[in-house]
C-alpha cells in the first residue's frame, strides 16, 4: 500500500491523473470510503494480514500521507518504531537491525531522505501487522530492475545496483515475516525442501545385502 503524495500527483511522476490518497493541500483531499475502510480493517486485525507501506524517507512530508491512511482504516492504533530487536530482522537473514542506507545526492536525486532511524509500525496484539518502510528498499529494487536514468544520468543505476543486495535481504525477511504470523497465510509450520529431503532419506529402509545362494 503506497499512498501517493500531492507533489508526486502534480509532476505526474507515476502517471497518474487520480489516487486514493493525495496530500496536496493541508487536508487529505481523497481517501477510503467507509466499506473499504472497513474491509482493511478486517483483513489486518480480525484476519491476521499484514501491509507493507513504502514511503519516501522519514521526513514530515514523506511520513504524512502514510499517517493519514493509518489514521483512517486503524485510528485506535498508533505508528510506534520497530524494536531493534525484532524478529523481523533476522526472520531469514540476520540484519542485526534495519538497514542503513547512505545518503546519496547525484544531481537533484536523492536516494534518502530525513535522517536514519529505526522502521516504523504498527502492532495488534503484540503482533507486527503493518511495516512503514521509510528506507523505500521496494523502489530500490524496482529501480535497480528497470535501470531509469539513461544518457547522461545513467551513472545514477550504479547507485541503485549497490543498494539493490541489501534491500532484497530486508525484503526478503519482511515476506518471510508475514507468511509466517497472523492468519492470511500461515506456514509457521513450514520446513524447507533440503530438510524435508533429509527425513525421506533417512525414513527409506536400507537395501539388504545381497546374498549369494550355493547349491
Amino acid at each position: 500500500m503506497e499512498p501517493v503524495s500531492g507533489s508526486v500527483l502534480q509532476s505526474n511522476t507515476l502517471g497518474l491523473s487520480d489516487a486514493i490518497w493525495d496530500t496536496q493541500s493541508a487536508r487529505a483531499t481523497k481517501g477510503y470510503t467507509e466499506r473499504e475502510a472497513q474491509r482493511i480493517r478486517e483483513y489486518v486485525i480480525n484476519r491476521g494480514g499484514f501491509i507493507y507501506m513504502p514511503t519516501h524517507g522519514n521526513t514530515e512530508d514523506a511520513m504524512r500521507p502514510a499517517r493519514r491512511v493509518l489514521r483512517q482504516i486503524l485510528p485506535e492504533y498508533h505508528l510506534t518504531v520497530i524494536p531493534r530487536d525484532h524478529e523481523l530482522y533476522d526472520s531469514f537473514y540476520e540484519l542485526n537491525g534495519p538497514l542503513r542506507f547512505p545518503v546519496r545526492k547525484i544531481g537533484r536525486t536523492l536516494l534518502h531522505h530525513g535522517a536514519y532511524s529505526q522502521l516504523q509500525g504498527v502492532f495488534i496484539d503484540g503482533r507486527l501487522a503493518v511495516l512503514v518502510d521509510t528506507e523505500a528498499m521496494i523502489h530500490v529494487m524496482d529501480g535497480a530492475v528497470q535501470k531509469p536514468f539513461f544518457g547522461h544520468y545513467q551513472d545514477r543505476n550504479k547507485v541503485l545496483d549497490e543498494f539493490a543486495p541489501a534491500a532484497a535481504r530486508q525484503l526478503i525477511n519482511i515476506v518471510v515475516y508475514a507468511v509466517t504470523h497472523g492468519n492470511i497465510s500461515d506456514y509457521s509450520n513450514y520446513i524447507p525442501a533440503a530438510a524435508l529431503a533429509d527425513e525421506d532419506a533417512e525414513r527409506v529402509p536400507k537395501t539388504a545385502p545381497k546374498t549369494t545362494n550355493r547349491l
